[in-house]
């Protein structure tokens, strides 16, 4: 196929296109260096092996492997095939991983275990790439009111645009140095991958593993890294060497951690807040790197497409623009879901559930979720994903979960009423917590009450959601 040789990635518009055009080099934890048109050539060799699977355009594939070379090239064989990858943290319980692939409908999945086939796929069958840019890539999951995370769709054209639009307003150089240590399968660390691949800057992918990363950072001279507040915390608690970053855009997920700012410019790095989310992408508005410590600690910022917009309506951040998702697969994984997607959007403004505050008419202030939305491990989850967990065990009656902020990160706390005439063992239950979810998603407390404290509603009455955090962080800090 004739790739485009110019590093114009304005108008190439599909993923394995972008990657085709890039100047960058990706190096990976285990020592393999490529080339981003070397992975674009790969990916033609990748698809021809998922088209031997019986894998067709359109068909759903798992992809279930840890940030390495192997991802990146089974993400573009994906493309190339036609074919939409479905996200899948490693970090997910079997129960979970299961659950996803049924309710995506993927044909297969792809994990450690065919990791040597995916290494090897060089000079084998290959097939012609689709460039239908407007055909789906990849799907996230997103937690929102239900305990099922939703499944949101983004096209070729929504990751390319958005990427070009990130390596413009990072500035991501061809001399730059961009770590990538936020998990692949999710939209913080592709974003972050795509948007240094569009940059064409030097790309370092790691799976992060606290001294390894730091240690890369000093030995790779590291110029630009985006990652949550705990990563910086944990990375400046070990004394890493920060001094190469010129720009680290961190995400405030845990409010205990306030500071990580100024510690970084102590230790001469600039972080600066930033925004974003599964359906319009991470790193979709950054704090300006000339604002003061006081206010790049804040989350928000001005917006990093010309093209998108946003809008506060009775508080709700709303939002739109280039790199706005496809919509939520329907389960199955048979098209979009239109009733679904229908509900998150408001005269065609996708409505985030986030509280917000206008800075200017480019920039606005993250405030926090206007709805019971945890932020573990730095994803979004439903509480009621671990309240479901918890009541399939006959002794519980109901339960109620809340996240409080430690300087580890933020932690669930659950909430039981026991059934009549049972008894409740806490670790029984934070075992079998353990077998059904993601490690992050375990309570690190279950607390038997007789019944949640309640207000009176419109409706009856409703939780105290913050009378359960308050008893909650009196309990994590060992104070009731």
């Amino acid at each position: 196929m004739p790739w485009p040789t110019a590093r114009d990635t304005r108008r190439v518009t599909t993923v394995v296109e972008m990657f085709a055009a890039s100047l960058s080099t990706l190096a990976f934890d285990d020592g393999t260096v490529e080339t981003a048109p070397a992975l674009a050539a790969d990916a033609t060799d990748v698809a021809g092996m998922l088209h031997d699977d019986g894998v067709r355009p359109g068909d759903r594939i798992g992809v279930h492997l840890a940030n390495s070379a192997d991802y990146v090239r089974l993400l573009l064989g994906a493309a190339a095939a036609g074919a939409i990858a479905v996200s899948i943290n490693t970090r997910f319980s079997q129960d979970e991983v299961d659950s996803l692939v049924v309710r995506s409908g993927a044909a297969s999945v792809y994990g450690a275990d065919r990791r040597r086939e995916l290494g090897e796929q060089r000079g084998g069958h290959r097939i012609t790439p689709h460039t239908d840019a407007d055909a789906g890539f990849v799907v996230f999951t997103t937690s929102g009111t239900t305990a099922a995370p939703k499944m949101a769709l983004h096209s070729h054209r929504s990751i390319t645009a958005h990427a070009t639009d990130v390596a413009e307003a990072f500035g991501y150089r061809p001399d730059d140095v961009v770590m990538v240590a936020m998990p692949l399968c999710g939209t913080f660390g592709l974003a972050s991958l795509m948007g240094a691949v569009a940059g064409g800057s030097r790309v370092v992918v790691t799976d992060f593993e606290l001294r390894r990363t730091a240690d890369l950072i000093s030995r790779e001279r590291v110029t630009c890294v985006n990652g949550s507040d705990d990563m910086f915390h944990r990375l400046l608690d070990v004394g890493a060497d920060l001094s190469s970053i010129r720009l680290g855009g961190y995400a405030r997920f845990n409010t205990s951690l306030d500071g990580i700012v100024g510690r970084a410019e102590r230790a001469g790095a600039l972080l600066t807040g930033l925004y974003g989310m599964s359906e319009v992408q991470a790193l979709y508005s950054l704090r300006s790197p000339a604002e003061p410590v006081t206010g790049r600690e804040r989350a928000g910022g001005s917006l990093v497409s010309a093209g998108a917009a946003y809008r506060i309506v009775d508080g709700e951040l709303q939002l739109r623009g280039p790199s706005l998702f496809a919509g939520y697969l329907a389960e199955g994984g048979e098209g979009i879901d239109d009733e679904l997607t229908g509900r998150a959007f408001a005269d065609g403004w996708f409505r985030t559930g986030d509280l917000a505050e206008p800075d200017d008419e480019r920039t606005f202030h993250y405030v926090a979720r206007l709805g019971d939305a945890l932020r573990l491990g730095g994803f979004l989850v439903s509480p009621s994903e671990i309240e479901s967990v918890l009541c399939e065990l006959p002794d519980v009656a109901a339960a109620q979960v809340v996240a409080v902020d430690r300087a580890t990160g933020a932690r669930p706390v659950a909430f039981v009423v026991a059934g009549d005439g049972t008894t409740v063992d806490e670790t029984a239950l934070i075992e079998h917590c353990a077998t059904r979810l993601a490690r992050y998603k375990v309570p690190v407390r279950v607390v038997t009450i007789d019944e949640f404290p309640t207000t009176p509603s419109a409706n009856g009455t409703k939780i105290q959601k913050v009378r359960l955090r308050e008893m909650a962080i009196a309990l994590v800090d060992g104070t009731a």
